[in-house]
């Protein structure tokens, strides 16, 4: 009988003890669970904050016809920002990429002549050497791909793949244009920053 007791005490001191711990190891999960859930609680935040950010210069696009040839623009927009732009922020006799990040690219469904120079309908990158005391100069490339050209922004920009330069005469505005925009018109492309105006001259190409 007394054996029997002392098994029985023993089986219920096992039991409570498993119990226990049972509890104790609840606890530690129920700890664990909640960290984890701060912490994932935490990267949530931090993404949408993340997304939340302005970009600097959002890519855009401006679309357009000219002469019934579908016309794209693709170009970064950088803002003013209360800067000096022209002889300051892109300096005067430099290529700029005419536009910010990646290079600004033109694509035309069908043949066109921008300036005097005729060309095959394609993508192509766009360029842009702004001049202080003389008329600008608008260059048509064919390089605007980063894998396929090596292209990105005025990186790498290389001369002997022009296909056009156009000499232009800025307009200058008294008003501010504070993001960078490229607007699709009969005749052309205009790009507007800061006070500066620029069109780009570009028709269909005649048909054979």
């Amino acid at each position: 009988m007394t054996n029997f007791k002392n098994y029985y005490f023993l089986l219920l001191m096992a039991i409570a003890t498993g119990f226990l711990f049972s509890c104790g190891g609840a606890k530690e999960s129920g700890e664990e669970n909640a960290e984890a859930e701060v912490a994932v609680d935490s990267v949530a935040e931090e993404a949408v904050e993340e997304t939340e950010k302005p970009i600097e210069s959002p890519r855009k696009q401006a679309e357009g016809e000219i002469g019934g040839v579908k016309v794209v623009v693709d170009y970064g927009s950088p803002a003013v920002k209360n800067r000096e732009i022209w002889g300051g922020l892109e300096k005067f006799g430099a290529v700029w990429r005419a536009g910010a990040n990646e290079t600004t690219s033109f694509e035309f469904s069908e043949n066109v002549k921008v300036g005097d120079n005729e060309m095959p309908a394609g993508k192509y990158g766009f360029y842009l050497i702004p001049n202080e005391d003389a008329e600008w100069i608008a260059i048509v490339n064919t390089d605007w791909n980063k894998e396929k050209h090596g292209a990105w922004g005025a990186y790498n920009y290389n001369e002997k793949h022009d296909v056009a330069r156009v000499s232009i005469a800025p307009e200058w505005k008294d008003e501010v244009t504070e993001r960078l925009t490229y607007t699709v018109v009969d005749g052309g492309i205009v790009l507007e920053w800061e006070k500066m105006k620029l069109t780009i001259p570009v028709e269909a190409a005649p048909k054979n």
